[in-house]
């Protein structure tokens, strides 16, 4: 398993371009990650079929409130878990934008295209010393575990007794980033003053209330929200939680970096408890109150505790979801077996059968995974107005309608692999543009597109339906944006 990038033990100005392309390598390398967790849960089930499945496992004498009650734990729990999963996964991608407007102002436009072809699943993530596995995968206690290994904002106890406890240090992400906040403030002053563009929220051009637009990021959405016990809605991420920054000089590329740091590990300020491990070998979950964590001021991204950082939000799915675990397994009930679909981690489309529904459904994931990147990474070339375009129809379209429904399809289909059986996933693979270069991306999207919709007519509301795959920007490799693809969409469906 190769490391994804090796991190410098110190950030100079001779390295610093290259310590912010692993950098944004780091921030890359988690939206997958995320994401495969987020699509391996099932958010919305019949309550009525959960609950006569629930009773079908527990005794005969079984008590109705008590599946009742375990019915609404798997329900409340299980959506709450994905509101904050995708909430993070929201916040890296600004990261990703952020940490790239940094490399944009100060040395050279970022190289996400570069990154995502290297990038492949298991890997090892630097930046924590030492480093350890990134997969691909479903949601469970192993995974969740990794990701608070990649969030943390301190080190880890590791050992069983007081007296035996082995201290390992932990080169965190955010010591990372200090270090690059150190050199720029040391040798790169700024004005950065050089034209090239960035994504950021430019001043309102109507001026209404003296406000600003946010066009490329809003922190919630539909997925971002879940609701309680008594159906009350909770959006994960504040109003005020951050955003988009135009990096203008040191100051500026700080302000940013500094959000990144306090959005993934915790308001600075305070000290946020070491995360120990019990004699399980497993993190030491934290106390629970009423059915609620309870945290600490340092566990929160500001000093409001407005809103929890990545490394709280995923405390908090890690805690609750080991009570219910043991709450499930008093009953003799496997609690993630409810919810969570049968996910292999590291899945390839190569496991797939070849020309099949799942096969077709993962290769668009991948080709829809990398053109998000490749629409990404354009918008550093082009002026405010395309990169709206690109950007809110493209990126944000990509992402949340299409990728997200591949993602939920793909669980729908199982494939066998040494003798056991999964459900299908998205794999996360660069798709290789290039290797057709005579046919631009999108329309290498709308043979896919074909391709499975000559197996599942179901699915050509891809092509016909204009507001999906028809209204996504034509980039090309070379940035270019062009009109409407090569020739008519009835041409790709065979």
């Amino acid at each position: 398993m190769d490391l994804l990038f090796k991190l410098p033990d110190q950030v100079t100005p001779e390295n610093l371009e290259t310590a912010l392309h692993q950098a944004i390598s780091l921030e890359l390398a988690t939206i997958p990650t995320y994401l495969s967790i987020y699509y391996s849960i099932k958010r919305t089930q019949d309550q009525d079929a959960l609950l006569q499945k629930i009773k079908g496992m527990l005794p005969e004498n079984y008590d109705e409130q008590v599946a009742q009650d375990l019915t609404l734990d798997v329900l409340v729990y299980s959506n709450q878990a994905a509101a904050l999963v995708m909430s993070v996964v929201i916040e890296e991608m600004l990261h990703l934008s952020l940490s790239s407007n940094v490399r944009q102002a100060i040395c050279s436009p970022p190289q996400l295209m570069d990154i995502a072809r290297g990038l492949t699943f298991p890997t090892m993530l630097d930046g924590h010393k030492p480093e350890f596995p990134i997969n691909l995968g479903k949601l469970n206690v192993a995974n969740m575990v990794t990701l608070l290994k990649i969030e943390s904002p301190n080190r880890f106890f590791q050992g069983t007794k007081e007296t035996d406890k082995e201290v390992v240090t932990y080169t965190t992400i955010g010591k990372f980033y200090d270090m690059i906040i150190q050199c720029v403030q040391d040798y790169f002053p700024g004005p950065y003053d050089h034209g090239r563009p960035q994504l950021y929220q430019a001043p309102d051009p109507q001026n209404l209330a003296g406000g600003k637009h946010n066009y490329f990021y809003s922190q919630n959405s539909i997925n971002t929200v879940y609701y309680d016990r008594q159906h009350n809605p909770h959006f994960q991420s504040a109003d005020d939680s951050g955003g988009l920054m135009e990096v203008r000089d040191a100051a500026s590329a700080v302000a940013a970096m500094n959000e990144i740091i306090e959005q993934g590990e915790g308001h600075g300020g305070v000290n946020t408890d070491k995360l120990e491990f019990g004699q399980d070998g497993l993190p030491k979950p934290l106390p629970i109150e009423d059915g609620k964590v309870v945290f600490k001021p340092g566990d929160f991204d500001d000093p409001a505790k407005e809103e929890l950082s990545h490394f709280g939000k995923f405390m908090e799915v890690y805690t609750l979801g080991r009570n219910f675990e043991d709450k499930f397994r008093n009953h003799g009930i496997d609690f993630w077996s409810l919810f969570v679909h049968n996910q292999a981690d590291n899945a390839k489309v190569a496991d797939y059968p070849a020309g099949s529904e799942l096969y077709y459904i993962a290769q668009l994931g991948n080709a829809l995974y990398t053109y998000i990147i490749l629409m990404v990474e354009t918008c550093y070339y082009k002026k405010e107005s395309t990169q709206f375009e690109v950007f809110m129809y493209g990126v944000h379209k990509s992402m949340i309608w299409l990728l997200s429904q591949f993602g939920r399809d793909a669980s729908g289909h199982t494939y066998t692999k040494d003798g056991k059986t999964y459900q299908g996933a998205v794999t996360f693979e660069y798709y290789p543009f290039e290797n057709n270069a005579a046919v631009r991306p999108k329309d290498q999207i709308y043979q896919l597109c074909g391709s499975l919709i000559a197996l599942d007519p179901g699915y050509s509301w891809l092509l016909k339906d204009t507001q999906y795959v028809p209204s996504l920007p034509d980039v090309g490799l070379d940035h270019s944006i062009v009109g409407n693809p090569a020739g008519p969409v009835d041409a790709y469906v065979i």
